[in-house]
């Protein structure tokens, strides 16, 4: 590792300073929708498929995988 990279590692105060770069804060071709599919999900509807096909006829040009990850994240980060 170079030093500035080691540096780096040793100056964050926590991990999620380490997450920068290109990546980050990229657009989403999901982000117009995911209003539209919180507001599905509050509602109960937790069917990946299901979203995809409502979403799909609003313009939505993603892939249903995009669509799964998104929800599979809200299964999995439950706030308690």
């Amino acid at each position: 590792m170079t030093y500035r990279t080691v540096k780096q590692f040793a100056d964050a105060a926590t991990p999620e300073e380490l997450f920068t770069g290109q990546w980050q804060n990229r657009p989403s071709v999901l982000d117009d929708y995911k209003p539209y599919l919180d507001d599905r999900w509050s509602k109960g509807c937790t069917n990946a498929w299901k979203m995809w096909e409502e979403i799909v006829p609003l313009g939505y040009k993603g892939s249903y995988q995009r669509i799964r990850a998104y929800l599979h994240d809200k299964r999995t980060h439950r706030s308690w």
